[in-house]
């Protein structure tokens, strides 16, 4: 059996990066990462890998303590960035990471009074909090040309935003990691190995062992799986995949856009964004859809609507790009939409993973909490998110029925609803309200989830077989005791 002091289980950008962390400060320690090197499915290798903090801000971001808390993470992590990408490309050795400064904001109509409630709150915490920001005129963005149907009402520009090509810099970083020493296997995690009370090692598809004093879980989306194979379901919350599409363009004769230029984040908790890209080329994502397990090919018709969207609000010359290549990328995301970041509740067992769409942009702080404590810093990151807690609510039942209710019939607007004339549009929500109250009676919780996850929720209720469902009913036997943080 191979054996490490610290073996990760999960190739994606967190494992990376606590393990950079982790021989920056502790050289002569043996690292080892198991996963598979074609990642398919892989949250990173899908994304466009946007610095936004404050561009991320909605109407729920500083609601709770939990919520205020991860915000700070992402404050802080934006922080970490510019000195961060400087010591990767240093210790990778290889060209420097194309990166895009700054992010544009659009509100428009497309999507429902949601978005101009999260754009008021994106102004306000920026203002609260110091971020550098103006609220300019829309028709002065470079590059954009939406159909007249989506022209946007406000434009906020973020200074100290933008984007970091997330292909390059996970090459980057795996060639820091290989000059050091660091050994990459390439294998499928199928379980853990438990000896007593204890986690020792990782089993792999191909029937390989490998063994390490402390073994980090950091398989993004795949990660429950995984834990299952050592933990009782109850001990930690599972692990879902928010599956997104994304693709790649190419329009050699259109204006290019000077910055990134994205929606605010809107119902089922994803933004419309374009990255420039060198030699005409654009990234355009995103949709999010949570699932029971990853999801590895496309769908026509997130295929559809993100380039209905792209067409509509960004740019009528996306109608006629070449779309050199199409993405899907898996989003860890936990039950209570928050990280899972601790030591496990099984000795050497080490978690962090559920941190849906903050992954990259989190990654140099997750970096440092996870060497904090592997090392056994003294002064380290606070933070409310072990893996072990009970899933935290930050909403009442009644809020998120009518939270949830109100961003479906946003969804519908985008994807282009059309009512009846004689009916009443601030009507629609109430069409939702019933499925979701029946399934909150099922569970018999007295907290509410994240609009993020309700639509999940409500299909595994009234689901009869498959996946979603199966999770549904882990989920019900989890909240048994009513309780949350």
């Amino acid at each position: 059996m191979n054996s490490s002091d610290v073996l990760f289980a999960g190739n994606g950008i967190l494992a990376l990066s606590a393990a950079f962390e982790l021989i920056r400060r502790s050289p002569s320690t043996r690292i080892s990462i198991v996963g598979p090197r074609s990642r398919t499915g892989a949250g990173t290798s899908a994304s466009g890998a946007m610095l936004n903090c404050f561009a991320e801000v909605t109407k729920y971001t500083l609601i709770s303590e939990a919520s205020r808390a991860k915000f700070a993470m992402c404050r802080d992590s934006l922080a970490l960035w510019p000195t961060w990408l400087d010591r990767v490309e240093e210790a990778g050795g290889l060209p420097p990471v194309p990166t895009k400064d700054g992010t544009v904001v659009l509100e428009n109509t497309v999507s429902g009074d949601l978005d101009s409630e999260n754009f008021d709150a994106m102004i306000a915490a920026a203002a609260e909090f110091g971020a550098t920001h103006e609220v300019t005129d829309p028709r002065k963005i470079a590059g954009l040309a939406p159909t007249p149907s989506a022209r946007p009402l406000r434009a906020l520009f973020l200074p100290d935003e933008g984007a970091v090509e997330s292909g390059s810099f996970y090459s980057t970083l795996t060639a820091a990691l290989v000059a050091r020493g660091v050994a990459f296997v390439d294998g499928e995690v199928k379980a853990l190995i438990r000896t007593a009370d204890r986690v020792t090692g990782v089993l792999t598809a191909d029937g390989e062992s490998w063994s390490g004093d402390t073994v980090v879980v950091a398989a993004g989306a795949f990660t429950t799986p995984i834990l299952d194979t050592v933990l009782d379901p109850a001990d930690v919350q599972p692990v879902f995949a928010g599956a997104g599409i994304s693709l790649i363009t190419h329009r050699p004769n259109a204006r290019p856009f000077d910055h990134v230029v994205r929606s605010v984040t809107r119902a089922g908790s994803c933004g419309l964004h374009a990255i420039p890209m060198p030699d005409g080329r654009d990234y355009v994502g995103a949709t999010n859809l949570i699932f029971a397990e990853p999801r590895t090919r496309t769908s026509a018709g997130l295929s559809h609507f993100l380039l209905q969207c792209a067409i509509d609000q960004l740019n009528h010359s996306f109608s006629f790009a070449e779309i050199d290549e199409w993405r899907i990328g898996n989003r860890p995301v936990s039950l209570d939409t928050y990280p899972l970041l601790g030591r496990g509740p099984l000795e050497g067992l080490y978690i962090a993973t559920g941190t849906y769409r903050d992954g990259f942009h989190n990654s140099p702080l997750i970096a440092r909490i996870v060497a904090d404590d592997l090392l056994g810093a003294e002064d380290r990151y606070e933070h409310p998110f072990d893996p072990t807690r009970r899933p935290i609510g930050s909403m009442s039942v009644e809020e998120s029925v009518g939270e949830s209710s109100y961003q479906a019939a946003c969804t519908g607007f985008e994807a282009s609803l059309v009512l009846p004339r004689l009916w009443r549009h601030d009507a629609l929500p109430a069409m939702f309200i019933p499925g979701m109250a029946r399934m909150y009676e099922d569970l018999g919780v007295r907290f509410g989830f994240s609009p993020d996850i309700v639509p999940f929720l409500v299909s595994g209720a009234f689901s009869e077989t498959g996946s979603d469902r199966e999770a549904y009913l882990r989920v019900k036997s989890l909240l048994q005791p009513g309780q949350a943080v």
